[in-house]
């Protein structure tokens, strides 16, 4: 009997809490039911006109792109199409130029665990590069991208600035050279330049000492199409005392030209007849490129290459004090899109930087960098050993942008992997990203959809 009355109490209560799962059931049934009728038929919107869509992706970055050409093959189509690459590269570079745009980027190029699998401590056979972005009035960070090159660069990497969102890496240790465009992550090896050649020579013969000049190649855009231009002193000049007959020794600098739709690289017959001065980094502005030469009759000069025309001239007007100048004292950038000078005085450190005006007739002086009177609380080390205060220090900063209030300036510097950035006004310097290896290049960025050259 009393199991019989444990089987009938278990049936019960299993019965009860079936028909309490069902009323339960019925009761969010209900629920939902009220909800539906209280809720608003939503209709699904027709579908977008083209030139809309268009309009919405042109204000895209890169990345989202790349994303939403999976989504559908009308839309893959309307990104990878050639006219919507050009409007958005149109876009981003006015965006890029305007000065009081809110988020300008910053692009911060370093490679990135050169010993990682190596052995011995010896060269890897390939490199890592990152590509880190960093919006320039926060420095707050954006985006990384990492990418392999299969032909390494053996630690001597160096960057050209950013054309149309690519860039031109190089080595003068190996023959490595790649056009890069971080934001699709497309690469394409190039041909070694000659100079390039000559130069992975020296770098490799223990024999030599290391002293040969190291001028760097510029990547530009014609009307034509993209170009490299390399222009580096003819140092045969020092070895032709038994051979006065051989035409190449009479030529004071040489210029190679890359053709990448012919995939090679081309001597120009005119360069010019001043020795450029060494370790200078071109600077490219108002269609044109730009060199400081090695001082004739104690006066230095700006050799001017223009990029349509391929012609060589010397600039007409250069700032008198600087023209003056111990060469290792000066330096040439470009700042918002316009050509700049800079000079280190020996005695007082300050650093006064020019610029040139749309006439190019004369210059105007835009900024004095004066480190040694920021105060004492203001740190001048931040954590490389790199002393920017340092009165000893010889080399001029290299200014990389401006920011939108056009007070504060970011500040580079060869020997360091640290980018500050400096207020004139609060005479104040505060780190603005530092790298825990050596960095290789800060510069101006915008994203591009360009994936062939």
């Amino acid at each position: 009997m009393g199991k019989e009355k444990q089987a009938i109490a278990s049936s019960s209560s299993s019965s009860s809490s079936s028909s309490s799962q069902t009323k339960r059931r019925k009761i969010r049934r209900t629920i939902r039911k009220r909800r539906r009728r209280n809720e608003k038929l939503v209709t699904a919107p027709p579908s977008l006109p083209n030139d809309v869509v268009e309009e919405i992706f042109l204000r895209l970055p890169v990345k989202a792109l790349i994303r939403l050409k999976s989504l559908s093959k009308h839309w893959r189509s309307t990104i990878q199409s050639s006219s919507f690459e050009k409007k958005h590269l149109k876009m981003a570079a006015e965006r890029s130029h305007d000065v009081d745009h809110p988020n300008k980027v910053i692009m911060v190029i370093s490679e990135e665990d050169p010993f990682k699998g190596s052995k011995n401590n010896l060269p890897r056979p390939d490199t890592d590069v990152g590509f880190r972005t960093f919006c320039l009035e926060s420095a707050s960070h954006v985006s990384f991208t990492r990418l392999n090159f299969p032909q390494g660069f053996h630690h001597w990497i160096y960057v050209s600035e950013s054309c149309d969102g690519l860039f031109c890496i190089y080595s003068v240790k190996t023959h490595s050279i790649y056009v890069v465009n971080p934001a699709t992550r497309w690469l394409r090896q190039l041909p070694p330049a000659m100079y390039q050649v000559l130069l992975s020579k020296v770098n490799n013969n223990p024999l030599e000492d290391g002293r040969r000049d190291e001028n760097h190649l510029a990547f530009v855009k014609a009307d034509t199409g993209y170009k490299l231009v390399w222009l580096y002193n003819n140092n045969n000049n020092n070895n032709n005392d038994d051979d006065d007959s051989n035409e190449t020794s009479l030529v004071t600098t040489k210029c190679e030209v890359f053709d990448f739709k012919a995939n090679t690289w081309r001597y120009l017959t005119c360069t010019p007849s001043y020795r450029i001065f060494r370790n200078q980094t071109p600077a490219s502005a108002n269609r044109s490129l730009y060199w400081f030469t090695e001082p004739y009759n104690s006066k230095i000069q700006v050799v001017a290459f223009d990029i349509h025309t391929e012609t060589f001239k010397l600039l007409p007007q250069i700032v008198s004090s600087i023209a003056t100048s111990d060469p290792q004292y000066i330096d040439m950038c470009t700042l918002d899109n316009g050509l700049c000078m800079s000079k280190r005085q020996g005695d007082t450190m300050i650093q006064e930087i020019w610029r040139l005006k749309p006439s190019q007739d004369s210059w105007e002086k835009v900024y004095t960098i004066d480190l040694l009177s920021c105060s004492s609380s203001s740190p001048t080390k931040f954590g490389d050993e790199f002393d920017w205060g340092c009165k000893d220090l010889v080399e001029p900063f290299t200014p990389v942008a401006i920011c939108k209030n056009k007070k504060n300036i970011l500040l580079s510097h060869r020997y360091t992997r640290t980018l500050v950035k400096l207020d004139p006004q609060a005479k104040s310097l505060s780190c603005f990203f530092k790298h825990r290896l050596c960095t290789r290049r800060y510069v101006p960025y915008f994203q591009s959809l360009i994936s062939h050259i």
